[in-house]
């Protein structure tokens, strides 16, 4: 399971970019820590608030943006929390775009299928 999580987020599992529990390193770092708890948010959040915009989606995702690039440029090392707060709002975020570009296809679908 491990492995896969690694493969399936390319984590680079660095431990001073991770959290621990009783000593023993979490699979993931804690931005894709995050981002696993932003998608799983998504399971419950349409129920209550509906999806997002593609612009609120987008939105959504500028805080990882602007932290991991920030981080990437060398302008700032970031912390654990603001990786895991950056990493939920980004989960959250790609879910939403998803499932705006799906519905986008889906209303252009019926389109062209109306004329047929």
């Amino acid at each position: 399971m491990e492995r896969y999580m690694q493969t399936l987020f390319m984590c680079h599992k660095m431990p001073e970019r991770s959290f621990f529990f009783k000593g023993k390193q979490f699979p993931l770092c804690a931005r894709c820590t995050g981002m696993l708890l932003g998608y799983l948010i998504c399971v419950i959040l349409p129920f209550t608030v509906g999806t997002p915009s593609l612009v609120t989606s987008c939105l959504l995702g500028l805080p990882i943006v602007i932290d991991g690039g920030g981080q990437l440029a060398g302008k700032w090392q970031s912390t654990n929390s603001r990786r895991f707060i950056t990493g939920v709002l980004g989960g959250i975020a790609i879910i939403y775009i998803l499932v705006n570009l799906a519905q986008f296809g889906y209303g252009i679908g019926l389109k062209i299928s109306s004329y047929f």
